[in-house]
């Protein structure tokens, strides 16, 4: 795991978002998840359905239309210094491809491994350490 839900508004080129994509699972990656382990799912809404105040929390600037507002849901269990590190690295990787630090915005969620299937009919197997 972890799966990412990525919601930004709608007009985004496929490249843009090929980008966008490319850079999470890079982050993904550096945060120590396998290269193999990659699930994105992309939501584009239009202005109308997508409502975020621009500048909450006291923001130093307000959000752009580039914002992006990224969901990770990962095992329950993993550990802050792992979520510390993937939100580090998204940060740094959607840098490159035009995404300001101040429009990422991220939410963790865990779920339990028993209640989940990564296909083929069978519950998802423990996590093995690293």
């Amino acid at each position: 795991m972890p799966l990412f839900t990525v919601t930004m508004r709608a007009g985004r080129t496929a490249g843009e978002k090929t980008a966008i994509s490319r850079a999470i699972h890079h982050a993904s990656i550096k945060a120590g998840y396998p290269d193999d382990d990659m699930f994105q799912r992309f939501l584009c809404l239009d202005q109308a359905d997508l409502k975020v105040d621009p500048n909450y929390p006291g923001l130093p600037k307000p959000r752009t239309e580039k914002m992006l507002m990224i969901e990770v849901l990962v095992s329950s269990g993993t550990d802050a210094s792992t979520k510390r590190r993937l939100l580090a690295a998204l940060v740094e990787a959607l840098g490159p491809v035009g995404t300001d630090p101040n429009d990422i915005m991220v939410f963790f969620a865990e779920i339990d491994r028993a209640n989940s299937s990564f296909g083929g009919g069978q519950l998802a197997l423990p996590v093995a350490n690293r």
